[in-house]
């Protein structure tokens, strides 16, 4: 009888071991995947828009002012908007190609979980994701994610709600 394979626990997971917070290990990968992965998702249930992505800002042009919004996938940010909420003057994407050195993940393994637990970065969330009691996160590692409870992450990173879509 063959061995299962153990998949190896990312950091992210460790930290939500280490805290303490319940989490399914889940398989989304937006990234190569997209409206594809999405179906995936709602096969097993999963509303898509419960499924978040994390873009990392730079606010006022400062290298040192970096910020974190989480919104569904497929949804669209305003910048000006998240910059008028959060008071700033502009922000903007950070450098993709900088993004390791920035918060140590590669586009679209980046999570508010291991951002907010190395970095600091504060953390904010669309309000949109408030009616999901479930939401999945990049787990650190492209295409693997966890689900948890919503208000257990949002705790955890200490995030706040904005509105990030018009």
């Amino acid at each position: 009888m063959a061995k299962k394979k153990k998949i190896k626990k990312t950091n992210e997971e460790r930290i939500l071991d280490e805290h303490q917070i319940e989490y399914e290990e889940k398989n989304f990968n937006w990234v190569e995947r997209g409206q594809e992965a999405l179906e995936d998702a709602k096969s097993q249930g999963i509303e898509p828009k419960s499924i978040l992505k994390t873009i990392v800002l730079q606010a006022n042009g400062d290298s040192k002012d970096y910020l974190v919004v989480c919104l569904p996938v497929d949804s669209e940010i305003n910048l000006k908007l998240v910059a008028k909420q959060l008071d700033k003057k502009q922000v903007h994407l950070a450098d993709n190609k900088k993004l390791i050195k920035i918060t140590g993940y590669v586009h679209g393994a980046n999570t508010p979980i291991g951002i907010y637990e190395n970095k600091g970065f504060p953390i904010y969330f669309d309000e949109q994701i408030k009616c999901f009691d479930e939401i999945s996160v990049s787990a650190g590692k492209l295409g693997r994610s966890v689900r948890l409870k919503q208000s257990d992450l949002v705790s955890l990173v200490k995030g706040k709600y904005i509105k990030v879509e018009r």
